[in-house]
C-alpha cells in the first residue's frame, strides 16, 4: 500500500492510502492481473481459518497452564500469537474483502484499502516489537543471567509490551497527522518505532544463537547433570526464537527483492509487475503468521503437547 512506499495519487482515484496504479478501473488491468488476485484472494481464505485456529491454541495452552505462563519466555509466544491471531482474524479477511472488491468494481475501495493498510501496519508492528521483546529477554537469559533472575519478571514483560505496542499505535496516529507531509516525514513515526525493533533483534538473536550453540556443545560433551538438562531445554527455546526470526526474514525478501526489482526496472507501468507485486508479498507476509505458531508447537515440547491434547479433546468430543 502507499503508506510503505512512494506512490503517486491517481486523478480517478483520491484516496489517502491508495495503490501504484488506478484499482477502480479493471478493464485497463493486464489479462493476468485479475485471475492472480483470485488465486491470491482463495489462498487467503484458505490460510485465515488454521491461522486464527493454531494461534488460539498456543493462547489458551499457555494461559491454561499456570507452569506455562509463570514462564516469561512462553508467555511472550503467548503474546507474539496473539498478534498472529489478529492477522489471521482481521487482517486477512479485508485482503480478500479488498482483493473481491478490486475484481467486481465495488464502490469502497478506498475503505477497504485505508482498513486493510491500518489493520496490517498496526498488526506487523506489534509482531515486531514483540519479538524485539522476546529477543531482549533471551540475550538477558544467556548473556546475563544474574540480571535476568534479579530483575526480569512477567509482569515487567507485560507492561514492556503494552508500552511498545502503544508506541505502534501512537506511530500510527502521527502518520495520519503527517498525511500531507513529505514521503519520508509521513515515515519517520514508524521508522522511529520499527527501526529500533529490527536493531534489537539482529544483535540479540545473532550474539544468543552463537552462545547457545556454542554452551549445548560444551554440555553434550559433558556428563549432562539435571541443571545442565534444563540449561539444554532453555538453550532450545533459543534457537527456537532464531528459526521464527529466520521466519520473518525470508518472509520480508520478497518485499525487498520485488521492490529492487520495481526500482531499477524501466518498463515498470508496461508490464504485469506494477498490478501483481504488492499483492504478492503482503500475501506472503500473511503466511508468516501461521508459520510461527507451527514452529514453536513443534520446538516447543510443552506447548506442542498442550495443543496436541486439546487437538484431541477436540475430536474426541
Amino acid at each position: 500500500m502507499a503508506s510503505t512506499s512512494n506512490l503517486m495519487w491517481n486523478s480517478s482515484f483520491q484516496c489517502a492510502i491508495t495503490f501504484d496504479f488506478d484499482p477502480t478501473n479493471v478493464t485497463h488491468f493486464p489479462a493476468s492481473v485479475v485471475p492472480t488476485l483470485i488465486s491470491l484472494v482463495a489462498i487467503n481464505i484458505v490460510t485465515s481459518p488454521p491461522t486464527v485456529l493454531i494461534n488460539l491454541l498456543v493462547i489458551w495452552t499457555v494461559l491454561e497452564n499456570k507452569q506455562l505462563r509463570s514462564n516469561s519466555y512462553n508467555l511472550i509466544f503467548a503474546i507474539l500469537s496473539l498478534s498472529d491471531l489478529l492477522i489471521g482474524l482481521i487482517v486477512q479477511p479485508l485482503f480478500v474483502a479488498l482483493g473481491v472488491c478490486i475484481t467486481v468494481q465495488c464502490s469502497y475501495i478506498c475503505e477497504l484499502t485505508m482498513a486493510y493498510a491500518v489493520s496490517a501496519l498496526l498488526c506487523y508492528g506489534w509482531t515486531a516489537v514483540t519479538l524485539a521483546i522476546v529477543s531482549l529477554e533471551r540475550y538477558l537469559y544467556i548473556e546475563r543471567p544474574l540480571f535476568y533472575h534479579a530483575s526480569v519478571t512477567s509482569k515487567k514483560l507485560m507492561i514492556a509490551t503494552a508500552v511498545t505496542w502503544s508506541c505502534v499505535g501512537f506511530s500510527k496516529v502521527f502518520s495520519r497527522i503527517l498525511a500531507n507531509s513529505s514521503f519520508w516525514t509521513r515515515q519517520l513515526p514508524m521508522i522511529l518505532t520499527m527501526g529500533p525493533s529490527f536493531v534489537i533483534i539482529f544483535f540479540c538473536v545473532t550474539k544468543i544463537h552463537l552462545t547457545a550453540r556454542r554452551q549445548m556443545r560444551t554440555i553434550v560433551a559433558q556428563q549432562q547433570s539435571v541443571a545442565q538438562q534444563g540449561k539444554i531445554k532453555e538453550y532450545k527455546r533459543t534457537l527456537t526464537l532464531g528459526l521464527v526470526v529466520l521466519a520473518s526474514v525470508v518472509c520480508l525478501c520478497p518485499i525487498l527483492i520485488l521492490k529492487i526489482v520495481g526500482a531499477v526496472k524501466s518498463n515498470w507501468g508496461d508490464d504485469d509487475f506494477r498490478y501483481l507485486s504488492q499483492g504478492i508479498y503482503f500475501t506472503v507476509m500473511h503466511m508468516q503468521s501461521i508459520i510461527n505458531p507451527i514452529i514453536y508447537s513443534f520446538r516447543l515440547s510443552d506447548i506442542r503437547s498442550g495443543v496436541k491434547n486439546k487437538i484431541c479433546r477436540h475430536f474426541r468430543a
